[in-house]
């Protein structure tokens, strides 16, 4: 039960984190009427950072549309409304929905209390990435399969001369398999150890410590999996200095501290909770 519950916690992380901006309270005055009926300006606000998120450009002409699409969507809601479709049961439960949901954003914004991020956190994080970094990176593609036969046949594929990208999209189970199984740079200390392979299965930072550019592994094993490496491109370790990497590091650590968080808030309640099912 705790474990189902936890999967949901980064979808109230994001709750959580957006409340701010979706719940302010807006005292000004409506940027327009409609039959009396006032558009409000946090309603304008919050229009106008989605259209900027989208890609516009705050200029007269945008703000102008946003204006004009709340002030429709006000007319065709009150049109709905004549012909009592706020009482269809379809819109009760959207309402209900978006009711709750808002309840719950509030109630995350006032519960959740992530510690605040450090100058200091910030610079441990740069020099705990950096120890774990090789004097090499690695490009690669990787094939997983559950069945060793058909793992089999991609290798033989790629001995053949086919072309990895598409054996890994034909063979592969892995989310990589969309991009042909292409992976991130990555790189590690070698000799490779386990833990210390930056997310790569042990087995395939130990193959391709061995391999050369263009080189395809064997098929190796992996609890009740096969995999298949090509290295495709080897260079030196590209370093981002800490100014460089400071501002994704604080927001990766600020992510990770309300995810804490919740998660910590999560595991509360349900342990005074009463839960069947």
């Amino acid at each position: 039960m705790v474990t189902s519950i936890h999967r949901l916690i980064p979808g109230l992380v994001l709750l959580a984190a957006a409340l701010s901006a979706a719940h302010a309270q807006d005292t000004a005055k409506p940027v327009a009427t409609v039959n009396g009926r006032p558009v409000s300006q946090a309603a304008f606000d919050q229009a106008l950072a989605r259209a900027l998120n989208q890609g516009g450009v705050d200029t007269p002409a945008l703000r102008a549309a946003v204006k004009s699409q709340l002030i429709a969507r006000e007319l065709f809601a009150q049109e709905a409304k004549k012909r009592q479709l706020d009482r269809d049961p379809a819109v009760a439960a959207a309402v209900e929905e978006a009711r709750i949901n808002a309840m719950v954003a509030r109630y995350l914004n006032e519960a959740i209390r992530p510690k605040p991020v450090t100058e200091e956190d910030v610079r441990a994080q740069y020099e705990r990435i950096k120890a774990t970094l090789g004097p090499e990176e690695y490009k690669l593609r990787l094939i997983v399969s559950r069945d060793r036969a058909r793992a089999d046949e991609a290798l033989a594929g790629a001995r053949l001369g086919r072309s990895f990208a598409a054996l890994a999209q034909q063979y592969s189970v892995a989310p990589s398999a969309r991009r042909g199984g292409e992976l991130d740079w990555v790189s590690f200390r070698s000799p490779a150890t386990e833990g210390r392979t930056n997310g790569l299965p042990l087995v395939v930072a130990q193959a391709v410590e061995k391999m050369r550019q263009g080189d395809v592994s064997e098929v190796l094993p992996l609890n009740d999996q096969w995999l298949i490496v090509r290295l495709e491109e080897r260079r030196p370790t590209v370093v981002p200095t800490f100014e460089q990497a400071r501002a994704a590091l604080r927001n990766m650590l600020a992510a990770r501290e309300l995810e804490r968080a919740t998660t910590e808030l999560v595991g509360a309640l349900v342990k005074e909770a009463q839960i069947a099912q």
